[in-house]
């Protein structure tokens, strides 16, 4: 018998939806098809229906819009990606430009304590040359004292001569006629011996006074000298300490260049 009520839908399609009566014979497929090769459907196999149609376009609708919302997820995820990577390298730009800027100003302060200690060395060098002359001076004067010291040695020698003659007096008397005689050649003995002394003893003081002043000078050139190879130790020091701060802060900018070239 007929029924009298109609079979209840699916309920899969809405209101594509078809009783299954109806829809039985769109699912029927041709003997004459073979897998992976589809030939042309005969009589007896139902044509796709305009309900299927729109079907079809609501799923091809619906994959086309969870596509375009998972782009966009997608291109919003990358854009905040960017965006935080693009943060990312403008601070690490402030940073590095800081850096250039410190280092920069410290490569300045460097050339011109360098330039300053050149100066200093050049001024240090004169004072050396100046007191090389007043050394040489001063060991030219040394060796007049000496010439002057053998000099004075001679004419000691020389005045030896009164001594023996007197010693050659006093034993051989006999050539004086009287005491006078002997008296005013002990007399002017004598006084040869006074002028001698006199002279003997104003020769040891000036030789003492220019020994004095030669001791004297040679100390405080030896001082100044000692100060300066201080000085200039220091300043070597300090150029040394100033040249490996460079290269050390030259290398520090060379790595972090490579590193914001490879980014």
């Amino acid at each position: 018998m007929p029924r009298v009520h109609p079979t209840t839908k699916l309920g899969v399609y809405g209101q594509y939806d078809l009783n299954p009566e109806k829809a039985v014979t769109l699912y029927t497929k041709s003997k004459l098809q073979n897998k992976f090769y589809i030939k042309t459907p005969n009589w007896d196999v139902a044509r796709l229906s305009f309900e299927l149609k729109g079907i079809q376009s609501n799923r091809e609708y619906e994959e086309v819009t969870k596509e375009q919302n998972r782009m966009r997820a997608h291109s919003y995820d990358q854009f905040r990606l960017n965006e935080k990577r693009l943060a990312n390298a403008e601070k690490l730009l402030r940073l590095l430009w800081d850096d250039f800027v410190e280092v920069n100003d410290f490569l300045k302060d460097c050339e011109a304590k360098e330039n300053e200690s050149y100066e200093t060395m050049d001024v240090e060098k004169k004072k050396q040359s100046h007191y090389h002359e007043e050394i040489g001076k001063l060991d030219s004067d040394l060796s007049f004292l000496n010439k002057f010291i053998h000099e004075y040695d001679k004419t000691v020698d020389e005045y030896k001569i009164f001594e023996e003659v007197l010693v050659q007096t006093i034993h051989t008397s006999v050539i004086f006629e009287n005491i006078n005689d002997l008296m005013k050649r002990c007399d002017s003995l004598l006084l040869a011996q006074v002028e001698i002394s006199e002279n003997e003893q104003q020769k040891i003081q000036e030789i003492e006074c220019i020994r004095e002043n030669l001791l004297e000078s040679t100390k405080s050139a030896l001082h100044i000298v000692t100060g300066l190879n201080n000085d200039l130790s220091r300043l070597q020091g300090r150029y040394m300490n100033a040249l490996e701060e460079c290269l050390k802060w030259e290398k520090s900018i060379t790595v972090t260049k490579k590193l914001y070239d490879t980014q």
